[in-house]
Parts: structure tokens; sequence; C-alpha cells
């Protein structure tokens, strides 16, 4: 079976993923990333082939809003349907993804019950319809998943190696079983297995490790101990939103590297108001104001008055009221204005 690697070959070895993560990795987040900083390749918010393909499907084509400048960018999808795989597949080539992701991995109760996402790795026959139908409604674009190790208990050996069994052109291993959801410590002596495993087949399919790095050095560490091609960030981002900037310039040498910490707390505001703004620039009044607020702790901490401002700002319902409240603290604080790079 013939393998195009597209994008995934093109990246520099130990490249570095934003995780694509709901109700988080939308064109504005991705956009704020890369202006601070961002990885070599960024992920869509998973979105629903089903409702990509249903009545519904202006609630859920909002999800695949990308800009240009955005790119190298991969669209990530999941369902049950192969034949919805097929058509959404070939809609993600027109519009100019980089390539097209399945969801193996998501362990939602209410996805799983329905036999998506991480369910698939009990069902590997479906799973292997999905992959085979997207490959063809790809058309050329490579097609990957991202998976966790086993549903109720870890079948690394079993499940990985059928996945790169079937064509794909990246493996992103979540060392975590579904029933795990978030708790425990990912186990990444299976990204070291993919990597074995994929060896062992001598297929050229990228090998990407994911879980619980939130500093360059770990993403340095867990490069060398496994021998993945590049590894995939989530959770860290929220941590410091520097980071994938950190991982570069470490990667070329360069020096000046600053972490949110190192900002000044009037720098934090701005970041966290041109997000609110940038957010209402581009889905209008009616956007989802609600799910910003989870923001609010990454972008305003570690400076006095904090937690007071985060209050503030978790208190309100509209754009307007967040972005008065920040107004209202800057002009407070005036003497400590930085323009942010």
């Amino acid at each position: 079976m013939k393998i195009s690697l597209g994008i995934w070959g093109e990246l520099p070895r130990g490249f570095s993923v934003l995780a694509p993560m709901e109700d988080v990795t939308d064109t504005v987040f991705r956009q704020i990333v890369l202006d601070i900083g961002g990885p070599d390749l960024l992920m869509t918010e998973f979105t629903s082939t089903d409702g990509l393909c249903s009545v519904a499907r202006s609630k859920v084509v909002g999800r695949l809003r990308f800009a240009q400048k955005e790119r190298p960018l991969v669209a990530q999808v999941w369902g049950t349907r192969p034949e919805n795989f097929l058509r959404v597949a070939r809609e993600v080539k027109e519009m100019g993804f980089d390539g097209l992701d399945i969801n193996m991995g998501c362990p939602v109760r209410k996805i799983i019950k329905g036999g998506a996402c991480g369910a698939l790795i009990n069902n590997p026959s479906l799973a292997g319809e999905l992959i085979s139908a997207a490959r063809e409604g790809a058309g050329g674009i490579p097609v990957s998943v991202k998976t966790r190790i086993g549903v109720a208990r870890p079948v690394p050996e079993e499940w990985l190696g059928f996945l790169l069994s079937q064509g794909i052109s990246a493996l992103s291993v979540h060392g975590r079983t579904v029933s795990q959801q978030s708790e425990g410590l990912a186990d990444w002596s299976t990204v070291s297995l993919a990597v074995k495993l994929r060896n062992a087949a001598g297929v050229p399919t990228r090998i990407i490790g994911n879980g619980d790095v939130r500093t360059p050095q770990t993403f340095r560490h867990r490069l060398t101990e496994t021998g993945a091609d590049g590894i995939m960030i989530g959770r860290g981002i929220f941590e410091n939103l520097f980071l994938f900037r950190a991982i570069r310039e470490g990667r070329t040498g360069s020096a000046g590297f600053i972490e949110l910490s190192h900002l000044a707390p009037s720098e934090k505001v701005l970041l966290f108001r041109k997000h609110l703004a940038f957010h209402r620039e581009t889905w209008g009044e009616h956007g989802n104001f609600n799910m910003l607020k989870k923001f609010a702790k990454t972008y305003l901490r570690a400076f006095a008055g904090a937690r007071d401002l985060i209050d503030s700002v978790m208190h309100t319902r509209k754009y307007a009221e967040a972005l008065d409240i920040l107004d209202g603290w800057l002009a407070l604080h005036e003497e400590e204005h930085h323009a942010v790079g």
C-alpha cells in the first residue's frame, strides 16, 4: 500500500503540533498562538462528519473556518459512517487543508456511547472502513489518526499495529486509555512502541507523541527517549502561551525567549483583550462568548489583583462587558503599558 506523507513529510525532525481541543482551537485561538510564536503544524477542533452531512451543517461548519496564515493546517474529524468520511474528505481537500486527521481517542462518554472516537479502539473493522473511505475521498492529501492506547485497558501493540497497517500518513499516540480520561500520567513507552512497530513494518508513517508535555525540556526529553518524529501539545499551552515559541527557539538556538510569567500584568491583560476583540470580530456578537471565559485564567495570572479581575470577567455576559472591565483595569495601570510582541 503506497503511503503519501504530504505535509507530514515536509516538517522538520522533532516538529511540534497544537492538539485539537473542543471549544479551544478555533481559528481565533490558532491565530493568537501563531502571533505569539506557534507550532510547526496546527489542527482544527474535532468536527463531526455526520453533522457536516446533515441539515445541522451550518452549526458545525464554522469549526473548519481558517485563514491562510494558519497553514500548514490539518482538519480533524470524527464519526461512524464511512460514506460521510468519503464526502467530508473530498470537501476538506477542496477547502485547502493540508491533511485530514481522524479522531479515534476522544473519551467523552456520549461520543463513546455512539461508537465514535475512542470507542473505535474496540471496533477495528469499522475504524479500517473509516480510514479507507477518508483516504479515497482525500484524493492525495494525507490522512492521519489520533488515538489512545485502549478503552478500559491498554492494548497498544494490537491497536497501534493495526492502525499502522492501514496506510495512514501519521499516527498520534496519547499514552492513556479512554477510561483514564485525563487522569494519571501518560505512558510514553507506548509512543516508543509505536516507533518500533512502524520501523518493523517498514512504513514511513510519522509517529507523534502526546500527553503531559508542558515545558521545552520535557518536549526534548520525550523526543529523545521515544524516537518520535514529533510531539503534540494540548493542555500545556494553557500554562504557557509561549511554549511553542520556546520550543522553536530551543531548536534554532535563538535567544531572548520569554514566558507568559515574564510579562508585565498590563501585557497579559492586553493579550486577553486582543483575544476577546478578535473573537467578536470573527464570530460576531452572537459568538460563543461564554466559551472564552475559560481563557481568563490562562492570561490573567501571577500578578496582584489577578484573581479579582478574573472573577469580574467571569460574571460578564457579553463581549462589551468584559472588554470594558479590561479597559478599566488598563486605565488604572497605564504606567505599565507595553506593546505586546
